[in-house]
């Protein structure tokens, strides 16, 4: 059972499209003001534990993945455009900047396809492993969910920490940018390996 805590952690506490922006966010909003934000990342991951937890694998085949990836592309290319093109005012920057919300976090979760690499390997191989069934599977999946929840809080965290030490709007507008930029790599790897190779 510590072998499934210290995998999860390891996946969903690297950078990945989620945490990015709760980066970004971090750095522009109060940290209160991401927790819709983390709450709907966790809802998503526990939405998919539960979900192929209970009906298997067999629910999210090979031949689905390039689909949801391509949608999640979009959703994520859609975020960038936004961080980038958002304006800054180190006055304002809790109205003018880019504000995330429980359904952008939601949407995010579910059509991620680094969601998976966490979600997959677990429910079909650790939780048989650790003989994790019935009831234990929904308790596992919440607790696995508000571990997701954790993971773009700390990078949320990260970011207010940052910001103490950034004051100039130009500094913010190339963070933005850096960030939304990051988006797109992002976007452009999970097109190549998700979809590309996947076809």
């Amino acid at each position: 059972m510590l072998g499934i805590l210290l995998y999860c952690v390891g996946v969903m506490y690297t950078p990945g499209p989620v945490n990015i922006l709760s980066l970004n966010s971090g750095m522009q909003h109060r940290l209160s003001a991401h927790f819709p934000f983390c709450l709907g990342v966790g809802a998503a991951l526990c939405f998919w534990f539960l979900l192929i937890g209970y009906a298997g694998g067999a629910i999210i085949s090979e031949q689905v993945m390039p689909f949801i990836t391509a949608f999640g592309v979009m959703f994520i290319l859609y975020l960038a455009y936004k961080i980038i093109s958002a304006d800054v005012d180190t006055n304002q920057s809790e109205n003018s900047a880019c504000h995330f919300t429980f359904k952008d976090g939601l949407l995010m979760q579910l059509l991620n396809p680094k969601s998976f690499l966490v979600v997959l390997p677990v429910t079909t191989v650790q939780f048989p492993a650790a003989n994790i069934e019935g009831s234990g599977i929904a308790i596992w999946s919440m607790g696995l969910g508000l571990l997701g929840f954790g993971a773009p809080l700390a990078y949320a965290a990260f970011g207010a920490t940052v910001t103490s030490r950034m004051s100039s709007t130009a500094c913010f507008k190339y963070f933005n940018i850096i960030m939304g930029v990051m988006l797109v790599a992002v976007a452009m790897d999970m097109v190549y390996h998700h979809i590309y190779l996947a076809i």
